[in-house]
């Protein structure tokens, strides 16, 4: 398209609310869960850098300050759902941003299968974590140090087998996917 043409997308927003969006979440997530200014200093500016450049990955330096708050003060269960929420709702967030170029516009339902797993993933690590706080006792001192490895091997191998699976069942897919032989190539107008 030439500079004097322009595509017309009904029901978009423009690609720059996603990561004024993502950098809103993280500095008001640190805001949230962080009693600690410095938290907040870094948060802010991480989720500043990452509206300017979203490929620096400044947006997960911020995310990353979100849970400084739940590990440095008293354990509060309110505060640990809040941290679900908002660190997950940060990456989805951060992660679109990412994707989406600054002079682009997005249409809402192109966005909604994220957020139906959004709201899916939150449903069951909501549940879990009030069933951590209300089923275990406050875990305090050095003998629970191992809680914090066990739970992220735990995590690890979840995400590997949930990465093996989904990697498995594209492979079952893929020749469903493919185009026929002699099929031209698809012409979708553009540059590539």
């Amino acid at each position: 398209m030439s500079r004097g043409e322009a595509m017309r997308v009904p029901g978009s927003v423009p690609g720059p609310v996603l990561r004024l969006g993502a950098a809103v979440v993280i500095s008001g997530g640190a805001l949230l869960l962080n009693p600690y200014p410095m938290w907040w200093a870094i948060a802010a500016a991480a989720a500043t850098l990452s509206v300017l450049v979203p490929r620096s990955m400044a947006s997960w330096i911020g995310i990353a300050c979100l849970p400084m708050g739940l590990i440095l003060t008293a354990p509060s269960a309110g505060r640990t759902a809040l941290a679900v929420l908002l660190i997950h709702l940060a990456h989805v967030v951060a992660a679109w941003a990412w994707a989406v170029p600054w002079r682009s516009r997005i249409r809402m339902s192109v966005l909604m299968p994220g957020l139906r797993r959004l709201l899916l993933i939150q449903a069951i690590a909501q549940s879990v974590a009030a069933l951590v706080v209300l089923a275990l006792p406050p875990l305090q001192g050095p003998g629970f140090a191992w809680l914090a490895p066990l739970g992220a091997a735990v995590l690890t191998g979840a995400s590997a087998v949930t990465l093996r699976l989904s990697a498995a069942g594209r492979a079952a897919a893929a020749p469903a996917l493919e185009r026929p032989e002699g099929a031209p190539e698809p012409d979708v107008g553009g540059r590539s």
